[in-house]
């Protein structure tokens, strides 16, 4: 089936996932500008140390995750110390193109975890509000955005595709699964893209902040 199709029967997924980003974030950046909630607060609500932990407490992939995320702090910090531009941006986008959108491939998997993505939303616009934000984040937010909900979309795509195929016009189980894999594939390709970008913008912007 073409590209062009797929999109077609993708719209529903990317319009609501999109539609609850937005309002979401919109909702949390309201609500910090209107001094409605307090980020410190929320961040340490337990719904909120739930959602920032809910893959350490996955068997096995929880501790190789915490071994990564520690060699890749030390490996990341020291690069910036150095100054060394480009290991410091492909460190920042091998962690979010590849170990980040795979965390974000299982929540979407499971399903039941994207009851969350409302609530991260929110912290992320209310933080945005309620902080001093240099302008080049908003950029990183955007390109980030960008790459982790077309993953997100791809993944449910492909999830729906392979349930409820009859209903997105598929000819069979193994044709919306197959489908599903190869829009997930482009979908995650193009958020490299959009990852790369960002990775280099918040390069850039650390490295400014650390060298003044």
């Amino acid at each position: 089936m073409s590209i062009l199709k797929l999109f077609g029967k993708a719209k529903i997924i990317i319009f609501i996932m999109l539609a609850v980003y937005v309002v979401s974030f919109a909702a949390g950046f309201a609500a910090g500008k209107l001094k409605m909630a307090d980020i410190e607060k929320l961040r340490r609500s337990k719904i909120s140390e739930f959602n920032r932990n809910l893959e350490y407490r996955v068997p096995i992939y929880g501790s190789l995750l915490q071994k990564y995320k520690n060699w890749e702090r030390q490996k990341l910090f020291g690069y910036l110390f150095q100054s060394r531009v480009v290991k410091s941006m492909f460190t920042i986008f091998f962690n979010n193109w590849v170990v980040a959108n795979l965390t974000m491939d299982i929540r979407a998997l499971f399903v039941f975890p994207l009851a969350l993505y409302p609530f991260g939303r929110f912290l992320q616009g209310l933080g945005f509000a309620q902080a001093s934000v240099p302008y080049q984040m908003w950029g990183v937010l955007f390109c980030e955005f960008g790459g982790y909900l077309l993953t997100i979309c791809g993944t449910l795509c492909a999830l729906l595709w392979t349930l409820l195929f009859r209903r997105f016009g598929f000819q069979s189980r193994r044709d919306g699964f197959l489908n599903g894999l190869k829009f997930l594939g482009l979908m995650y390709l193009v958020s490299g893209v959009f990852i790369l970008l960002g990775s280099y913008i918040e390069t850039m912007a650390i490295l400014g902040q650390t060298l003044r």
